[in-house]
């Protein structure tokens, strides 16, 4: 196939959505949605809020069928301190912690009844994704759900264009009493629609995208953010782990997300992509490889003083998180140092950053 006709294929297996200009929000619109999704109260602390899930929890585990919602109730403490009683539909959902053999206790979606939750701290709220650990007997899973509570909570440092995290206590009890009931802490994860409103912005569900047609500033701090936490569990071409939003401005702005296979979280049961293990040799998901596209915004002065402005801000996050062990908060910081050796290193910079950056239309 000759490059004309090969460029052809790719735009059409890569297209975007048409979207009509009628049906695009006014600027009024655009700000209106802006405002509420800003102020939704769920985000607004990063206190753990207490809520009981009481459903069919041993048939979500048992069966895990992503299709299906199962009835239940969420009971939690409202923002006036009051508790309240709500109901909510759960279903599982994910991919590799949905299957038995890497977890025993699924990730979950709460599916509020909006109209229901007015005036309460899920008001706006309805499809919230829960993170919780994968295995509930274990200690070292609780942890990995800090670590990438963390992980989330470092790109909103470094990018409004990224989704909002709230960790949550959660007590599971089981409508037939067939799972004993615990409590874990786990994180909710703010809605992409929500997110997207957030930054002006609507929701794309797209396949995947040319890499130069994405918002480049935001496509190298994307990059240098997954390069940090190291994490190579990610496509901005396919959209493995990856999601769209159109701005305002018409940008295509891309957002990461699901990095519980990066090396600062460490999870025991993740693994390398298999492509890289051989063509890059990389062994274990602690090491670093960057996997964004070489384009003209990725320079040394730029990147450096973006993240050293915010180097002390994202090392009083971690030292100020309570939950986490003190030895567990050193490891992250630890591991931390040596990407802030390339920050701090032209020549590091070039070797580890500029030399690794892939090729636009071989994607090597």
């Amino acid at each position: 196939m000759d490059r004309c006709h090969l460029t052809i294929a790719l735009l059409a297996v890569f297209a975007l959505p048409a979207v009509a200009v009628a049906q695009l929000p006014t600027p009024e619109e655009y700000a209106e949605r802006a405002e509420e999704s800003e102020n939704a109260p769920l985000f607004q602390s990063f206190e753990p809020l207490k809520i009981t899930l009481r459903t069919d929890i041993e048939w979500l585990r048992d069966e895990r069928n992503d299709s299906v919602e199962v009835e239940g109730t969420a009971t939690f403490i409202d923002l006036d301190g009051s508790e309240v009683v709500k109901p909510v539909d759960v279903r599982t959902r994910g991919l590799f912690r949905l299957n038995k053999q890497n977890c025993n206790f699924p990730p979950l979606r709460l599916d509020f009844p909006r109209s229901q939750m007015e005036g309460t701290v899920f008001e706006g709220q309805n499809r919230l994704k829960l993170v919780t650990p994968c295995n509930d007997g274990r200690d070292d899973y609780q942890r990995y759900v800090y670590n990438e509570y963390l992980a989330y909570r470092v790109l909103n440092v470094l990018s409004p264009y990224s989704n909002r995290v709230r960790l949550v206590e959660i007590t599971y009890e089981d409508i037939e009493d067939d799972y004993d009931t615990r409590t874990k802490i786990g994180f909710l994860i703010e809605d992409d629609e929500r997110m997207a409103e957030r930054n002006r912005a609507t929701y794309l569900e797209v396949a995947g995208l040319m890499p130069m047609m994405a918002d480049g500033p935001q496509s190298v701090i994307v990059a240098v953010f997954n390069y940090m936490i190291g994490n190579l569990d990610w496509s901005p071409v396919y959209f493995h782990n990856v999601k769209l939003i159109r701005t305002e401005d018409a940008r295509y702005i891309t957002v990461p997300y699901d990095f519980d296979f990066a090396g600062v979280v460490n999870a025991r049961y993740a693994t390398p992509p298999p492509e890289l293990t051989e063509r890059n040799r990389i062994t274990r998901v602690t090491q670093r490889l960057y996997r964004g596209f070489c384009r003209a915004e990725l320079q040394y002065e730029p990147v450096a003083e973006l993240f050293n402005s915010k180097r002390q801000e994202l090392q009083d996050l971690y030292q100020s998180f309570e939950l986490h062990e003190e030895d567990d908060i050193e490891d992250a910081l630890d591991y931390f140092e040596d990407f802030w050796k390339v920050i701090d290193d032209p020549e590091e910079f070039e070797d580890e950053i500029i030399d690794d950056c892939r090729d636009p239309e071989t994607r090597r």
